[in-house]
């Protein structure tokens, strides 16, 4: 188990202070990317840059505002339909923007609409980060994003944490 540095334990606090406001305001959002993997898994595995969330497109506008009246800094740095950064007591952290499909599937906008999420990916059921519940994308939905990535017109290789990281999440979901 890897013990969590000083910034690895204020990255956890940020993120229960982000889905406190997010979950204040009514706005689901879900972990994805290395710390929906660590709420998934229950502990802090490696070292992070930053927080990624997904949040329902029409919830995405919102949240933002939230975002910014509890204090967070909107940087101008992606597409407002795809996502939005924020700085945060020096947390970086972004809120990604998908639609829910008739077919049960769910899907991003814009440079990144061939990617494809399985239904379930967006559920009710809480990672754990600093001995709380989070919400986090499934692992299962995780696991697909990934795998993906590769083949998206606008994707790249897998990086030596991807590898891992699909290991693990082919571990969670048995696969």
């Amino acid at each position: 188990m890897t013990t969590p540095d000083a910034h690895g334990a204020a990255q956890v606090a940020g993120i229960h202070a982000v889905v406190d406001v997010l979950r204040g305001a009514g706005v689901p959002a879900w972990l994805f990317g290395g710390w929906g993997l660590d709420a998934r898994i229950g502990r802090i595995t490696r070292e992070h840059g930053d927080v990624e969330l997904w949040v329902e497109r029409p919830d995405g506008d919102r949240g933002a505002a939230a975002l910014t009246d509890a204090g967070a800094v909107v940087l101008d740095t992606q597409p407002p339909e795809e996502s939005r950064e924020f700085s945060w007591n020096g947390l970086a952290f972004s809120t990604a923007y998908f639609d829910a499909h008739a077919d049960g599937t769910f899907r991003p906008q814009g440079r990144w609409s061939d990617w494809v999420f399985p239904a379930g990916s967006f559920g009710d059921i809480p990672g754990h980060l600093g001995g709380r519940p989070v919400p986090a994308m499934s692992a299962a939905g995780m696991l697909a994003m990934k795998q993906q990535f590769p083949t998206l017109r606008n994707g790249g290789p897998w990086r030596p944490k991807d590898v891992r990281d699909i290991a693990a999440l082919r571990e969670l979901v048995g696969a």
